[in-house]
């Protein structure tokens, strides 16, 4: 079956940015581009499975439309994520593509397994659930099987192939079919930066999350720590030395530390692997085991921190302290390994003194990076449901464009729209443009590669996330 997995043109110029927590952001420059790796793992299986398959990511391929033309009239089916921003434009993509092409096209992702029924009349398929690189394996293997003739043989149009039992069992991904090169995080440290993912799910239920409950059915499934080595190992016989972020949503440091030990003694003794994940500070609690994966190259843990305030951190039901964040980022440094803090800010029960505690509270505990996101109240989460029934929300069910990160989505307590844009800006100005914080990065650079990531770091932040929220409405 010939297939075509298609991330279509830019929209409206902006670039996208799946960023913390599956957020979608559209960004006004490519800062930071990660590796789309369940993307890659769905595009591998379809390859392995005997399809005849292409990728195309067009924004950063820089390609349009017409640069796949001769290979979207071949295709029998093309398959697009529809993330809720860009829903309505997936949608016309997907009917001028059955319109021109007579082909069948199948949509995934958080936004269509929700609303599968909206989508329906705009494609042939939703792949529905978490697992859609198994699931669209699965539907292009009975598409082939039956034939389109055969109607009566057809899948569901709704085609949910369930969670794969066993992650061992899925091949590892082809990083040549979806190039690894031309994806990187604005802090690479090494040419060759590659994803894997050792897990799928969260064991949290945090209320703005948009994956969790609708994509992982608040479960968690571990790899192997074998199966993972052999990824890693495979990685670096191909690509030399290498620098590996594993995208799991909730890493699980036991299983870290057993990791560490065999990478260790497997020879990774010169670190010619680094390696990286994120998890949640409750996580961070072993010295000793911290020191075992510094050792065997882990070079960066991002942080699930989200907010300096307890009562914050308890209406999101995240499951931690303030203490417990305070004492994750001290162990980390004692552990010397390198802190990246996830916060939020634009919760609508905040007050502007809380919020502004947030970036102050941070900025002493002095992590090596921050990120902050807005808050986004997609339609399924329970943050949604609290603000719309306390009359917070500045965005609607249906204005599905609306809910693309550029603006405050949610009033909050005692501050305007403008207020809030002012707020987010500030949290990276006081955070990154301070002389305390360049003198103290100014001082790691020993040569031109730490120059290009301090370079790379600032465009980011001062050219990317600072002007993604422009307007206030």
């Amino acid at each position: 079956m010939k297939i075509v997995w298609l991330v279509p043109p830019t929209h409206k110029g902006k670039y996208p940015n799946i960023g913390q927590y599956r957020f979608y952001k559209n960004m006004p420059v490519r800062a930071s581009i990660e590796y789309p790796y369940l993307n890659a793992m769905g595009v591998t299986q379809l390859d392995r499975a005997g399809h005849d398959v292409k990728f195309y990511d067009c924004p950063t391929m820089k390609l349009g439309l017409e640069d796949v033309e001769s290979d979207l009239a071949a295709a029998d089916l093309v398959i697009m994520e529809a993330r809720t921003p860009i829903v309505k434009y997936i949608y016309e993509i997907s009917e001028m593509l059955r319109e021109t092409f007579r082909c069948k096209t199948a949509l995934y992702g958080d936004h269509v397994t929700v609303y599968p029924q909206e989508a329906l009349p705009h494609c042939d398929y939703v792949i529905a659930g978490g697992d859609y690189d198994w699931g669209a394996r699965k539907l292009a293997d009975v598409l082939d099987t039956y034939g389109a003739r055969e109607q009566h043989l057809e899948p569901s149009r709704i085609f949910t192939s369930g969670l794969v039992k066993d992650l061992d069992s899925l091949p590892h991904v082809n990083r040549e079919i979806v190039p690894h090169q031309i994806y990187f995080e604005a802090w690479k440290i090494r040419e060759h930066y590659l994803y894997t993912m050792s897990g799928r799910g969260c064991w949290y239920d945090c209320s703005f999350c948009c994956w969790n409950n609708p994509f992982w059915e608040n479960r968690v499934r571990q790899r192997s720590v074998n199966d993972v080595l052999d990824e890693f190992w495979e990685a670096y016989a191909t690509y030399g030395r290498c620098y590996i972020w594993d995208d799991h949503d909730c890493f699980d440091t036991a299983w870290g530390v057993k990791f560490a030990e065999q990478l260790w003694q497997e020879g990774n003794k010169d670190k010619e692997i680094l390696w990286a994940f994120q998890t949640h500070s409750n996580m961070i609690h072993d010295l000793t085991g911290l020191k075992m994966m510094k050792k065997a190259g882990l070079h960066l843990i991002k942080l699930g921190i989200e907010s300096g305030n307890q009562k914050t951190l308890d209406m999101i039901h995240k499951g931690t302290t303030v203490q417990q964040h305070e004492k994750a980022i001290r162990l980390l440094k004692e552990a010397g390994i390198t802190v990246h803090a996830n916060l939020m800010v634009g919760f609508p029960w905040e007050t502007k003194k809380e919020a502004y505690h947030t970036i102050e509270w941070i900025k002493k505990l002095d992590p090596n990076q921050a990120q902050f996101s807005l808050a986004i109240p997609y339609p399924w989460t329970e943050l949604y449901d609290y603000a719309k029934s306390h009359n917070l929300l500045l965005v609607q069910e249906g204005d599905w464009e609306a809910f693309d990160a550029t603006h405050p989505m949610m009033k909050m307590q005692n501050m305007t729209s403008e207020e809030i844009v002012k707020l987010y800006k500030d949290c990276w100005r006081l955070f990154y443009l301070n002389w305390h914080y360049k003198l103290k990065h100014l001082k790691t650079v020993r040569n031109m590669a730490d120059l290009k990531q301090l370079i790379r770091g600032y465009y980011s932040v001062r050219f990317g996330h600072m002007k993604a929220i422009e307007r206030a409405d």
